[in-house]
């Protein structure tokens, strides 16, 4: 039996299989891994069964101690993994050794990646799957993200070979395709060619129920909310009266009351699920024939022949611990640990290595930036609830000499 101690739990770490199907008449969401491709590919390259529970990583990764070792893979996102220090690309498998590390560093491409061990993650079944739904909070462990201290276990199945995708396990970038929505009458005549006609970028306010765009507005006047409740699909891009976008994922709702005006195919729900904070979006509008047609090809590519050669290691770039600290994603960053509390690092002020110095908002989660180093303050460049660029200077940090 394999065992994983979580050391850090990274910003949203959880539980996931290919969710629960068949209850949502009692309102119970699908929820289950929001990348079926890369998910797919993560359990393929350890015999598992398509189903088996894994570990889906969001944008800040965990740190994991191997306990028990076994074979594991990674696949989806490049979140800059390593193992020992060495970096572990995605789309490869390896053996994990007893006393091993598993780090992420933070997200280089794409938003989720995928980290399945062999035999599968041993969780007990709710409503006959093991993913996490944070929203009822059950499933998985606790219905929870992984905490530091938590264990995992897995079943260490030997029948398992080196090996790596034959393809990209990451799909991110170029534009998402769409069909008509169901309420598309319901909206003026110009709101679909003016969604497929503009750019929008991923709010920071997103989560695994829906992603919201900022971006301008496809109709003139705000779209009454008044309507009947009805089965919402997932994939949906709901309009609200606020003239914000909302794309559903697989955590939504069963039923909602405000219209959509598109619903993007399922070949592409894996590209949904890999944009972060940030990034733009565009839409394409494809028929219904060329949706299904994309499906299947999807589908068979899923079946190719695993390559030999995986477990392929190489060191880690070592980056220089300087001064300057900067937001590993677009978020909303807060200088307090709570609303009108006492900003937690200010000029001038003395701190030490791993010192939280600001609170960051992303997809609905929150987490501490630390100090990377002993020093003084010398500059806070960011207000209190300002919405920070990825890669934006947040701090300066004058080291102690």
């Amino acid at each position: 039996m394999g065992r994983i101690k979580v050391v850090k739990p990274g910003l949203l770490t959880t539980v996931q299989d290919a969710g629960r199907r068949g209850y949502e008449h009692w309102g119970v969401m699908v929820g289950g891994w929001l990348d079926d491709w890369a998910a797919l590919w993560a359990n393929r390259l350890v015999a598992n069964p398509a189903n088996a529970a894994l570990l889906e990583v969001t944008l800040m990764g965990p740190e994991l101690l191997v306990e028990e070792g076994g074979w594991a893979a990674l696949t989806g996102a490049d979140l800059g993994a390593s193992v020992n220090g060495a970096g572990w690309n995605p789309g490869s498998n390896r053996y994990l050794e007893d006393g091993d590390v598993v780090r992420f560093s933070r997200a280089h491409r794409g938003a989720r990646t995928y980290l399945a061990f062999s035999g599968g993650i041993a969780v007990d079944p709710v409503f006959e799957s093991r993913s996490t739904d944070l929203v009822a909070k059950f499933g998985g462990i606790e219905g929870r993200s992984l905490r530091s201290g938590d264990l995992l276990f897995f079943s260490g199945a030997t029948d398992v070979f080196a090996c790596k995708a034959p393809v990209e396990t990451l799909m991110n970038g170029g534009e998402i395709r769409v069909l008509p929505g169901v309420r598309v009458d319901a909206f003026p005549a110009t709101a679909l060619n003016r969604l497929l006609a503009a750019e929008y970028r991923v709010s920071p306010r997103s989560d695994r129920v829906g992603m919201r765009l900022d971006g301008p507005p496809v109709t003139d006047q705000p779209m009454p909310s008044g309507g009947v409740s009805e089965g919402m699909a997932i994939g949906a891009i709901e309009v609200p009266p606020s003239g914000e976008l909302l794309v559903l994922l697989k955590s939504r709702g069963s039923i909602g009351g405000y219209p959509a005006l598109a619903h993007v195919i399922r070949a592409d729900w894996p590209r949904l699920a890999q944009l972060k904070p940030g990034d733009a979006v565009r839409f394409r509008l494809v028929d219904l024939t060329e949706a299904e047609v994309l499906l299947d090809a999807q589908m068979e590519a899923l079946k190719q022949p695993l390559a030999t050669g995986g477990n392929e290691l190489a060191p880690v770039e070592t980056q220089r611990t300087d001064a300057r600290v900067t937001a590993p994603t677009w978020a909303v960053a807060y200088r307090a640990a709570s609303p009108g509390g006492v900003p937690l690092a200010s000029v001038g002020q003395v701190v030490h290595e791993g010192d939280p110095l600001a609170v960051l908002e992303v997809m609905k989660n929150f987490f501490d930036v630390v100090s990377p180093l002993s020093g003084k303050v010398v500059a806070v460049s960011f207000d209190d609830g300002q919405e920070v660029l990825e890669g934006q200077e947040l701090f300066r940090i004058q080291p102690f000499s």
